[in-house]
């Protein structure tokens, strides 16, 4: 691959054009911009670079440098920059590593971006996105799935197609309009979520503001006991399990309160409102002191449930394998996965089997005869084959995984 080197102040602006491969930019030790493509176009004015490529590009370039991205026909990779980024078009994958402020009008595949220190905005993600480690966040359209976790600032999403997950939002939050289900935990600003088509789960307390919760499903809220609440339920169906003071139960409609505070929520959907305590387990339960020990956790199923979500959780991953490396390849990593987790919900069979029967001699009661454990047979060790470890080495190779993750990968294919 040719190389170029221009040598630049520590804060220069690099414009791309277009990118006909994919392109990889990260930080490098020098005021330098060093360019690697065979296809590789420059063009130099004093301190600004304009670049274009018909094949893949990598450029290293001092990390206070501004990039002005025009069109990616492959995937895009920036890592550890910390001047302001645009985005036009990107027909790939996006990964913004370590980055600062950055505009994006449309990715058409997916979006990840880590330990973000400026605000991230985006007009159109076709893809899912998920951000970790993030300051603001903004997005008009998100056909595909958001998470967000750690989020120092506020968030405010028009308009979701997929599932939306957010835990650990410091400041606000705001959904205007969800297709799909809306999960929320650990929120510190003012919440407003309104025509979610699915439901809403809520885990844990709010600020001491105003929020407001909508949904055409159902609305699930685990409410920590201690938090102070005031609130208005209104639904067909209401299922409350909290200690209230001041109850007041109409047609359709429910109001209560817990403690003195000034955190007032509305609830409002066309399913069902369920409110719980946060705690899935009564305090008695994992009170060792307590006398009137009593259970009722359905040990048999667990394994089920377990299996149950973790092939849920490999139906997703074959399916983003599928998208990259073609179905013969992630139906042979999803049938890898789900022997694993066969053998795992066994294990965990046998385990909460122990446990049943430790907790029925804690509480007085003989235990059950042992049920006859399934017989786990040894799987055949098979050796990932040299195309799916080039697949993986250039998977590290673009950035879009980590070594560890690589590792994790090759491992599961053994």
């Amino acid at each position: 691959m040719a190389e170029q080197k221009f040598f630049t102040s520590k804060t220069p602006q690099i414009t791309i054009p277009n990118c006909s491969g994919d392109l990889v930019i990260q930080a490098g030790m020098e005021t330098a911009v060093i360019v690697k493509g065979d296809d590789a176009v420059v063009q130099e004015t004093p301190d600004h670079l304009t670049i274009s490529s018909n094949g893949d590009l990598k450029i290293i370039l001092p990390a206070e440098a501004s990039l002005g991205i025009e069109a990616v026909s492959g995937d895009l990779v920036i890592r550890n920059i910390s001047g302001d980024v645009s985005l036009g078009d990107i027909r790939g994958d996006a990964v913004l590593h370590g980055s600062g402020l950055a505009k994006i009008n449309t990715i058409h595949g997916d979006l990840s971006v880590k330990n973000a220190n400026g605000r991230i905005s985006a007009q159109t993600i076709h893809g899912d996105a998920a951000l970790q480690r993030v300051s603001d966040v903004a997005i008009q359209t998100i056909h595909g799935d958001l998470s967000a976790h750690v989020v120092e600032g506020s968030l405010d999403l028009q308009e979701g197609h997929g599932d939306v997950s957010l835990r650990s939002v410091n400041a606000s939050v705001t959904i205007h309009k969800g297709a799909r289900d809306v999960n929320l935990r650990n929120l510190g600003g003012q919440t407003s979520v309104k025509n979610i088509k699915g439901d809403i789960r809520l885990f844990g307390g709010l600020s001491a503001t105003t929020h407001t919760f909508e949904a055409a499903g159902d609305i699930i809220v685990r409410w920590p006991s201690d938090a102070p609440l005031n609130f208005a339920a209104t639904a067909p169906h209401i299922v409350n399990r909290l200690s209230l003071e001041k109850e007041v139960e109409a047609a359709n409609t429910l109001t209560g309160r817990i403690g003195d505070g000034e955190t007032t929520a509305t609830f409002t959907a066309k399913g069902r409102i369920m409110l719980k305590e946060e705690h899935l387990v009564d305090k008695r339960w994992t009170d060792a002191t307590s006398d009137d020990f009593s259970f009722g956790f359905d040990f048999a199923d667990l394994g089920t449930q377990i299996g149950r979500q973790v092939n849920e959780a490999i139906s997703g991953l074959t399916a983003q394998i599928e998208s990259k490396f073609g179905p013969d390849f992630a139906e042979k990593m999803g049938k890898k996965a789900a022997e694993k987790a066969e053998k795992a919900a066994r294990q965990v069979e046998r385990a909460a089997e122990r446990a049943r029967q430790q907790a029925e001699r804690q509480a007085g009661r003989p235990a059950a005869p042992d049920r006859p454990a399934a017989p786990v047979r040894p799987a055949a060790k098979a050796k990932a084959s040299p195309e799916e470890q080039l697949k993986i080495l250039k998977m590290v190779e673009q950035g879009i995984i980590s070594p560890d993750e690589a590792a994790t990968l090759l491992e599961a294919l053994e």
